[in-house]
């Protein structure tokens, strides 16, 4: 009985050890400036590889200046820190910027 008790503490201290090893580690979470910055560079990119023309690049630009200009608003109401609920708000103005680009750039390829 005890070489069996053995055999299984080994063989999970062996499986423990591998999942440790082997397992990716979690993505961080990007900040909210940190996205927006990611989004210009999109824009700037699509723009120069005429996935998108100038003028729906400026209007992009336009739109993450707006959200700019919103998290800005917020913070100032709240001693410059964002609450959960106005992180959604900007998150969810980030996430519908990000597929404005997506869809303009994607509209360009199909012919």
């Amino acid at each position: 009985m005890g070489n069996i008790g053995f055999k299984f503490f080994a063989i999970a201290l062996v499986t423990l050890f591998a999942q440790s090893v082997f397992t990716p580690p979690a993505e961080a979470k990007l900040t909210v400036s940190q996205r927006q910055n990611i989004l210009l560079k999109k824009i700037n990119r699509a723009e120069r590889a005429n996935e998108l023309t100038r003028k729906e690049a400026q209007g992009l630009r336009e739109k993450r200046n707006d959200i700019i200009a919103m998290e800005s608003r917020m913070r100032s109401k709240n001693n410059g820190r964002l609450s959960y609920a106005d992180i959604n708000k900007v998150e969810k103005a980030l996430n519908s910027l990000s597929l404005k680009i997506q869809k303009k750039a994607l509209e360009k390829r199909v012919d």
